[in-house]
């Protein structure tokens, strides 16, 4: 997890702030999405998967 600096999660009542504690203690942020944003995730998919890097 040394590459990875971000966590971006939805507002959804099972995170607790236990869950958040792990990501915080590698020292990462993290990001919460739009409340009552249905398609916030569809844009987040398309979004790192025009950022990511494909294949060798």
């Amino acid at each position: 997890m040394e590459s990875l600096r971000f966590l971006l999660r939805d507002r959804d009542g099972k995170y607790g702030q236990s869950f958040d504690a792990v990501f915080q203690s590698e020292e990462m942020e993290i990001l919460k999405s739009a409340p009552r944003a249905p398609r916030m995730n569809a844009h987040c998919e398309r979004v790192i998967g025009s950022i990511r890097p494909r294949g060798p």
